[in-house]
């Protein structure tokens, strides 16, 4: 009887000693990516500065001088937008004022508990970059804008230029999703986004830091230099695929019909200038369609096409993209001439 109760014992020892052995690992796991991110935020260091918006940090970088700015937005998904649209933003800033910012949960910027709807992001977006107006004051007040705008970040561009034209000069979509496009997005790989939250936060990610997996799961870009894939991979270990991140990606199908249903009550773009960069390798069938629609925006609209660019702006495409941009600033002051 003693040997039976001591095999019992045993066994369901072993029983317990399984889920017990899971969650220490699991709380080890969150505990060491705690660590990393303390870790990060006094080596990485930050470009730029941090806004108060509503209780809520959000970054904007800044460089170079004009009266004419470039406004950059990144896509959905990307880590760090100040490096992901660094080839373009870098070789602008010579001789323009570009801004670069970061959406809550992005970046720099802290997350946020509000909900990620497109107006709730064009007003914070507003309010960011009119940080600095002085009323009073019209030295102060930022100057009508070019929108950069890269995937599925076309929509707040779009929405933005719709509820405030007075500040969009033009807009140049790199691989930008149409609202139609966005209406019909199937969401069904919104798990992995899930996965990859679930092991960024257990330490899973941090721990595999230098896999190839972990490089492509946050869009590590080798033809960066080693200091700007080192502050991509660093950002993302601690944001990629956060709350927020994944609430605004459920939330494009909803976005998209906001914005389609302004278009069909009249409010399109108008004659404000649309260049449309369209990338040659993107794999959706609907693409090139859905291209045709966001031309339709404004009768002032031109298409270049690119090679390569789909989730990042590779070499290959940079001068294309660039001259697209600096032909659009021509463009717009030749315009403001004629006035």
């Amino acid at each position: 009887m003693k040997i039976k109760r001591t095999s019992r014992q045993k066994e369901k020892l072993r029983k317990r000693l399984v889920p017990l052995t899971i969650l220490g690992l699991l709380v080890i796991g969150i505990i060491y990516q705690q660590i990393g991110i303390c870790y990060n935020a006094s080596n990485l260091g930050r470009m730029g500065r941090l806004v108060d918006i509503d209780g809520v940090n959000m970054h904007l970088y800044e460089s170079g001088n004009s009266d004419l700015p470039i406004v950059f937005t990144s896509d959905i998904g990307v880590n760090a937008p100040y490096v992901d649209l660094y080839p373009l933003h870098s070789a602008l800033s010579k001789e323009n004022r570009v801004m670069v910012y970061d959406r809550p949960g992005y970046g720099w910027s802290d997350c946020t508990s509000k909900s990620r709807d497109i107006d709730t992001i064009c007003e914070e977006i507003h309010t960011l970059l009119h940080v600095d107006d002085v009323p009073g004051d019209e030295d102060t007040y930022l100057e009508p804008f070019i929108y950069v705008a890269q995937g599925m970040a076309s929509l707040e561009a779009i929405r933005y230029a719709q509820l405030y034209p007075e500040d969009v000069a033009g807009i140049v979509f790199i691989e930008g999703a149409s609202p139609s496009f966005c209406s019909d997005y199937n969401n069904i790989m919104i798990i992995e986004s899930f996965m990859t939250n679930a092991l960024r936060n257990t330490g899973v990610l941090r721990l595999m830091k230098n896999s190839d997996f972990t490089k492509n799961t946050l869009n590590d870009n080798p033809e960066l230099s080693d200091e700007l894939r080192h502050l991509n991979i660093g950002i993302g270990l601690e944001k990629n695929w956060n709350r927020n991140v994944i609430a605004e990606k459920l939330k494009v199908t909803d976005n998209a019909d906001v914005i389609l249903a302004a278009i069909e009550a009249g409010q399109t773009l108008g004659d404000i200038p649309i260049r449309v960069i369209t990338s040659e390798a993107n794999a959706y069938t609907t693409w090139p369609r859905t291209q045709k629609s966001l031309l339709s925006l404004s009768t002032d609209s031109a298409q270049t096409m690119i090679q390569q660019s789909t989730t990042q702006i590779n070499k290959v495409d940079v001068p294309t993209i660039l001259t697209t941009i600096e032909d659009l600033v021509t463009h717009i002051h030749e315009i403001r001439e004629d006035y």
